[in-house]
């Protein structure tokens, strides 16, 4: 019996007892449309984490920070000082460039200073990084564009970033919109005089020009930053350390201004599924490091559970779809007794009569796997939309190897169920089938 005889006798006894077809073939369809939801919903889930947590910063991105300071330890409960390591600086930044999967490392050093344009001012957190790493760390500029390493008296604004105007109350400054400030291609002042802006400020000390090549979104956690190239930003923390001791006397420099050590250093990994990875190989080195890749992976743990009780759901429908298409071979091997005993008499091999039901139950898993992915695409569209309404972050998403797999995985159920009963067919009797009516 050749393929094409094979196929077209199979689908011939099906559509010789259609409702029991159809039922059986709804049975699959259910059984794989709640899998592939409940797998869905969990998948779902997983992607609004990230995207989540991808407004917050990238999630390739690791943050390096020095060793030594406090941590808790696990074993006694309690915090413990931690050893000193390595330091923090320029040779520990090309230590990291080095590791496999590492696309960029960039030092940073953070300060604070008064950003001028016009009349008005803002009291900015300042950030300082290597320009030519910028875009690789994932910053989402708005407007214009990211720090190049030809960029020098240049800086990037978060969105969040709060103009005021000085010579107002502060119950006026506060009871009052911040202004709309017009910056992107505009040279501003920084300053690191505290009092600038108002008659206060130091006459003689002259603020430092910079363009606003761009400005970054007003949500996330870069948002309430400036970014400027880190040797500028280290060229100001000097001069404000030098006018610090001279109108003060003393010296007001922190310990790390004053040494070629960095705040902390920030490691771009070309993917996320290498960050663990990477992370640890830091870590092993005496540093600290985290990602947002931590954070996303204790928000899947935490609902790790409620996605394998999805998956059990599932799982059981098509336990239930398995039973059904057994019991329909079953019959059908009943009420085609003599038809089996025909076929040995006149010459077909027990293979031939191993492969028709086999077709047959294969066929009936890969009509219900069709129907099933339609299903619960539709599902699918309604879990999303309610979840949109509700705020919920349960949402669907069925990616196409999903599809894939839920049509194979039904059509391999089908032939797994239809196994037992063409090995039944199989050793019946020739003689013995004839003659049954």
């Amino acid at each position: 019996m050749n393929t094409k005889d094979l196929i077209s006798m199979a689908v011939r006894n099906l559509l010789k007892r259609k409702l029991r077809t159809v039922l059986t073939v709804l049975g699959v369809v259910i059984g794989t449309a709640s899998i592939v939801v409940m797998i869905s919903i969990g998948i779902g889930m997983n992607e609004s984490f990230a995207k989540q947590l991808e407004g917050w910063g990238s999630l390739q991105v690791i943050d390096v920070s020095p060793s030594g300071g406090m941590s808790y330890d696990e074993e006694s409960g309690r915090m413990k000082q931690e050893k000193k390591q390595d330091p923090l600086d320029a040779k520990a930044v090309e230590t990291f460039k080095q590791i496999e999967h590492v696309e960029a490392a960039s030092p940073v050093k953070t300060s604070y200073f008064m950003i001028g344009a016009g009349k008005y001012v803002a009291d900015a957190n300042i950030m300082g990084i290597d320009p030519a790493a910028m875009e690789a760390l994932g910053y989402k500029v708005e407007e214009g564009r990211a720090l190049t390493a030809e960029d020098s008296k240049a800086i990037v604004v978060g969105g969040g970033v709060e103009f005021y105007d000085p010579k107002l109350s502060w119950e006026m400054r506060y009871s009052s919109e911040p202004p709309q400030v017009e910056i992107l291609d505009k040279k501003v002042d920084v300053s690191y005089d505290w009092s600038y802006g108002t008659r206060y400020a130091d006459k003689k000390l002259k603020a430092t020009k910079m363009e606003v090549v761009g400005t970054l979104s007003a949500e996330g956690n870069d948002s309430y930053w400036v970014i400027m190239p880190i040797k500028e930003l280290e060229k100001l923390q000097k001069a404000r350390d030098d006018w610090e001791k001279s109108k003060y006397g003393g010296n007001s420099s922190s310990n790390r201004n004053q040494t070629k050590e960095f705040d902390e250093v920030r490691v771009k990994v070309d993917k996320m599924d290498n960050v663990q990875a990477v992370q640890q190989q830091i870590k092993d080195m005496g540093f600290r490091a985290s990602s947002l890749t931590d954070q996303l992976e204790a928000m899947k743990e935490t609902t790790k559970m409620l996605r394998i009780v999805l998956g059990a759901i599932g799982a059981i429908s098509m336990v239930v779809a398995a039973i059904s298409i057994t019991n329909t071979m079953v019959m059908a091997i009943y009420e085609r007794t003599r038809e089996i005993g025909i076929m040995k008499v006149i010459g077909a091999s027990l293979r031939d009569i191993k492969l028709l039901f086999l077709t047959e139950a294969a066929f009936i898993g890969l009509a219900g796997g069709l129907a099933g992915i339609v299903v619960s695409f539709g599902v699918s569209q309604i879990v999303n939309l309610v979840a949109m309404q509700q705020g919920s972050n349960m949402t669907s998403s069925i990616p196409v190897w999903l599809y894939a797999g839920a049509v194979a995985f039904a059509t391999g159920i089908g032939i797994l169920s239809g196994y037992l009963p063409a090995q039944r067919a199989m050793r019946l009797s020739a003689l013995t089938a004839i003659k049954t009516e």
